[in-house]
């Protein structure tokens, strides 16, 4: 059975953007799943009069016939390119420069051919894919629902233009413009918060588009609970008709989407629950205060967790493998050999290219127990960490060095100060009584010549404090006897 405790949330600081409202009511964005080159989206409303009214959105339809859709993938764009606009300023009528490398990184996408291909795609969708709305967006400046509007594109100004030689940018003139409608309803407050930082941490698109849905549905409740049916049909997944195949898209969404962090609360619960009458699931949401959330300890989970830590080290290291080393081969390394013996194999594999195959020698290296040389960069760490510890220590004795300088210098200055504070009597014969005990000691008694050294100025002095400090412990000696 899984145990669940409440636990402080992290206090890493939510990127936190403001989403245009008429988008985020509307699924515009699809799945990689869905195959047609078009959408229409039609809900029926209730005017105060009481009529019943269709409210419609098309996407990618033309007169001349069907041109794409938006993804998801847009979509992640799309919050970027907010993002960089907040950043800006929000400038109301002026184009935004941008690289793609800098969404890339606001999207934590690995930079490559692949992901410059794949930003790019995006931006050419938002910019030329059309939405027609029809009595279906509310434009706040005026306070109306637009009776229609043809040909909206979420960009109304696009330019890509990047030199690169090899990794490096050396010119970069690319720009956009949002469109000025969501701009004019983002500057009139007609929009919601939303975490970025959340959006781009999802793997499933499903996912990311419950966590939209559920942010809005759930900003005023703390419990919620839809049938997959009509939950698919409110995220106009409705091709989905078996609730099998529901039950298989939603199990490992509810997973991810289980402990986030909503705009209004932490999602704390998000499972599949049987109906009554057996026929169908429910999909159970519950949102707590954002100040607690989920720690599961269910055992699965964990191992789970770290077999993405691994996947995550090989990826990063075999860049050109990545997703060559399988979840499952993962956990099963993990439990025959533990996470960190997994670990210091994937570290001393070669990442120099010249193996085409480290998921395979990670496993023979693990089986056959091989005792991997150190890489270059496990080396230099011991080298430096061996250089830290000598620079550690021989600060260590410079500070002791120092500590007991200036404490011998302190006494000295105490013992001068007393010294001279004696009649010129005293000192005299504090200085005659110095010389006698410096001869005695320092001098044989054959000798007729005393060393000038021993007996300047300096170490008289010298032997004058050793002498004033056996004085102050004669009297402490005293003092505890008479008591």
């Amino acid at each position: 059975m899984e145990t669940a405790s409440l636990i402080p949330p992290s206090k890493a600081k939510r990127r936190t953007i403001r989403q245009e409202l008429n988008i985020e009511k509307w699924p515009l964005f699809a799945p990689s799943t869905f195959r047609g080159k078009s959408r229409e989206l039609t809900r029926e409303a209730t005017l105060e009069n009481g009529d019943r009214i269709k409210r419609k959105v098309a996407i990618g339809k033309t007169d001349d016939g069907e041109v794409g859709i938006l993804r998801i993938a847009d979509y992640k764009v799309f919050c970027a390119l907010v993002e960089l606009w907040e950043e800006e300023g929000k400038p109301m009528n002026e184009n935004i420069n941008f690289t793609l490398h800098k969404i890339a990184k606001s999207l934590k996408l690995q930079w490559g051919r692949s992901t410059y291909n794949h930003i790019h795609k995006a931006l050419k969708r938002l910019k030329v894919i059309p939405i027609t709305w029809e009595d279906s967006f509310y434009q706040k400046e005026t306070d109306t629902m637009e009776k229609a509007i043809e040909y909206f594109n979420i960009l109304e100004n696009l330019s890509v233009f990047e030199r690169r030689e090899g990794d490096q940018l050396y010119l970069a003139l690319s720009s956009f413009r949002l469109n000025s409608r969501i701009v004019s309803n983002l500057s009139k407050k007609y929009s919601k918060p939303l975490y970025l930082d959340v959006i781009v941490k999802f793997k499933k698109e499903i996912s990311i588009l419950l966590y939209s849905h559920l942010d809005l549905v759930m900003a005023d409740k703390n419990y919620y609970e839809r049938k997959t049916k009509g939950l698919f049909e409110d995220l106009e997944l409705s091709k989905y008709k078996y609730q099998s195949q529901r039950k298989r898209l939603l199990e490992p969404a509810l997973k991810e989407l289980e402990g986030v962090e909503l705009t209004t609360g932490t999602l704390s619960y998000a499972k599949l629950e049987k109906t009554v009458d057996g026929k169908d699931w429910k999909a159970v949401f519950k949102k707590t205060k954002k100040k607690l959330q989920i720690a599961h300890k269910k055992e699965e989970r964990k191992e789970i967790n770290q077999a993405n830590l691994a996947i995550d080290i090989f990826n990063k290291r075999f860049p050109q493998q990545a997703g060559m080393l399988k979840e499952e081969m993962t956990k099963n390394l993990i439990e025959k050999h533990t996470l960190d013996k997994v670990v210091l194999h994937i570290s001393r594999i070669s990442n120099d290219g010249t193996v085409n195959n480290p998921a395979g020698l990670l496993r023979t290296s693990l089986e056959k127990d091989w005792d991997l040389p150190p890489t270059k960069e496990e080396t230099q760490k011991k080298e430096k960490q061996v250089r830290d510890e000598r620079e550690k220590k021989e600060k260590e004795e410079w500070e002791k060095e120092r500590e007991k300088y200036l404490k011998e210098k302190e006494e000295g200055e105490r013992l001068n100060k007393i010294f001279f504070s004696l009649s010129q009597e005293e000192q005299g014969r504090l200085k005659e009584e110095a010389k006698r005990i410096i001869i005695e000691q320092h001098i044989d008694d054959s000798q007729e010549k005393v060393s000038k050294f021993f007996l300047i100025d300096a170490m008289v002095m010298i032997k004058v404090r050793e002498i004033l400090r056996e004085r102050e412990r004669n009297e402490t000696t005293e003092d505890k006897i008479s008591e």
